[in-house]
């Protein structure tokens, strides 16, 4: 578990562009520009990249940065050659959930499932397009672990909004069904974003990233 008091730095944000000259006033009067401009530095340049079995929590309010920050981070795991599986991107099969994994045995397709919250039996007779929204995440994230575990080269699943569709019961059982995979399942790690502090202690991230309208504040285990 993250301890709170271990504060490593604040990170400094880049200033948007300034386009028009109220722009600039208002940038001037709440000292975002100055005479003596340096060249901004990218925040996620000084957050260290996740090693396998470690998650990265980038947590604050809608609006704060986090899927700014998020988007950087996934483009430094892309120039490091990392293998990003994000879920946003990541593409459902139209056939009946259960046949989602045909590499998988059924009783393993069904176990992984269960472990998403997917465990009703008419769920499994559904495609991912007649699942409700909360659903089909839950679908999708199980097909992420499943496709980073069958791969077998060290992964990095990303999620911007995690849980976020979830009611807050089945997001604790989620985020701690996470957490025990990236810490077994061989080359594994995760970055994911959200605006619910109550994921935090199921998650029990191995870092969280505070972001702040402009602050990010790093905080260690």
């Amino acid at each position: 578990m993250v301890a709170p008091t271990s504060i490593v730095r604040s990170l400094p944000v880049a200033l948007p562009p300034v386009r028009t000259w109220r722009g600039e006033r208002v940038a001037r009067w709440f000292g975002l520009l100055t005479d003596h401009v340096t060249p901004p530095v990218t925040p996620s340049q000084l957050i260290e990249l996740p090693g396998t079995g470690q998650l990265l929590l980038l947590s604050g309010a809608s609006g704060s940065g986090k899927s700014t920050l998020l988007r950087e981070t996934i483009a430094r795991l892309e120039s490091a050659g990392r293998r990003v599986i994000d879920l946003a991107r990541l593409p459902l099969p139209d056939v009946p959930v259960v046949d989602c994994f045909p590499d998988l045995p059924l009783e393993d397709a069904l176990a992984l499932l269960g472990r998403m919250g997917l465990g009703e039996a008419w769920t499994y007779l559904r495609t991912p397009a007649e699942l409700s929204d909360g659903q089909r995440w839950r679908l999708r994230l199980a097909v992420a672990l499943h496709k980073a575990d069958r791969e077998r080269t060290p992964a990095v699943l990303v999620c911007d909004e995690f849980a976020a569709l979830l009611d807050r019961v089945t997001a604790a059982v989620v985020s701690h069904a996470i957490r025990k995979l990236v810490t077994r399942q061989p080359n594994l790690a995760a970055v994911v974003a959200t605006s619910h502090d109550d994921v935090i202690i199921p998650l029990s991230p191995d870092r969280i990233v505070r972001c702040d309208f402009g602050v990010f504040t790093s905080l260690r285990e």
